[in-house]
């Protein structure tokens, strides 16, 4: 009996390090989308568009990295597809230039239903945040690169 007991515990112990570690990442995840959800909105595009930044990063020689995201007011089609009604991304910032460049983290679009319909992984878009995918380049770099050091 003592060792039936035994054998019982044993097999919890199992399936509750198991779920644990099957659970893990998702929390992770979770807990990593919940740390950058401090947006600040910065302006709006002329069709109406809200863009926010958020995680501002100081880098040397007068880099910036930040999370940026458009809200778009009207479902766009987009060169990566669509409709979307949000665009989030990872960006390198080169305040001496003014030039904008998403690094190499993923882009991530959304449906009106919160779903990830896009991602994207590049190294350079020469289009970013021009008239195809909103015009908000020059809202974000200069207040991104105007934020006290």
């Amino acid at each position: 009996m003592c060792r039936n007991r035994q054998t019982n515990l044993a097999l919890k112990r199992l399936l509750f390090i198991l779920a644990a570690v099957a659970l893990a990442p998702v929390l992770v995840f979770h807990f990593v989308l919940l740390a950058s959800e401090a947006w600040q909105v910065i302006g709006h595009t002329q069709t109406g568009d809200t863009v926010s930044i958020s995680s501002v990063r100081v880098l040397k020689k007068n880099q910036r990295v930040a999370l940026i995201r458009v809200e778009y007011k009207n479902p766009g089609e987009l060169p990566q597809g669509g409709p979307f009604v949000e665009m989030r991304a990872r960006v390198h910032f080169n305040c001496n230039t003014g030039l904008a460049s998403p690094t190499t983290e993923w882009f991530y679009s959304r449906d009106r239903n919160g779903r990830f319909v896009v991602t994207k992984k590049a190294s350079h878009d020469n289009q970013f945040g021009k008239a195809p995918e909103g015009g908000f380049a020059d809202l974000v770099s200069r207040s991104v690169c105007n934020e006290s050091k």
